[in-house]
């Protein structure tokens, strides 16, 4: 009886120290992903009080080379393809990556140029996000007297945490640009071709 309760107590604890481990690693998995999003927010914040008014084009080479090690353009463009990403040869999905790279940082770039940025404030975790290798990162953007909420969802599947997707007050952004390619496919009778070449920034 005495055996039985030593065991049980046990394994009692290990389940508790297991629980405590596994919160213990998605708190440390979460602030890492958050340090990513905190440093890109500021750095871009840097370019825009330095040069902007000054040398717009400047500017947006500098903001482009911000996002460039905390963006996976490739796993967001395959997310836009989506359906049409099994369709494409290798030469269509990197060409595609690459345009959309541009257009994804121009968009990004123009909005934080036009906007006045005031400060950003990173908001606590919002939990788990149940997928292995994934967190979410929340940041609340005060420009004007306009106040925008912004969901990042970050991967660590290339070793590095990278924006994956973001949500912009409710607009899921990923979503958009999956349906205008959609849209466009449809309009160009399923011409991959066509649809990279007349590839356009902003989604509707």
């Amino acid at each position: 009886m005495l055996l039985k309760s030593w065991y049980r107590g046990l394994w009692i604890t290990v389940g508790v120290l297991s629980s405590l481990l596994s919160t213990q690693l998605w708190a440390n998995e979460w602030q890492g992903a958050s340090k990513v999003v905190v440093a890109a927010t500021e750095s871009t914040l840097g370019v825009i009080q330095e040069v902007r008014g000054k040398d717009e084009s400047l500017a947006k080479q500098r903001i482009a080379a911000v996002l460039q090690p905390v963006v996976d353009y490739e796993a967001i463009a395959k997310g836009v393809m989506a359906k049409f990403y099994r369709r494409a040869d290798n030469a269509q999905k990197q060409a595609f990556a690459e345009v959309f790279q541009t257009s994804l940082e121009n968009t990004y770039a123009n909005a934080v140029l036009t906007f006045d940025v005031r400060q950003y404030e990173l908001q606590p975790s919002p939990g788990d996000d149940g997928r292995a290798q994934r967190e979410k990162v929340w940041v609340k953007v005060f420009a004007g007297s306009s106040v925008y909420d912004i969901h990042y969802t970050m991967s660590s599947k290339t070793g590095a945490w990278k924006v994956v997707n973001v949500i912009l007050d409710g607009v899921n952004i990923g979503l958009a640009f999956r349906n205008q390619f959609a849209s466009a496919m449809g309009q160009q009778g399923n011409d991959i071709d066509a649809v990279i070449a007349g590839w356009v920034s902003d989604p509707q």
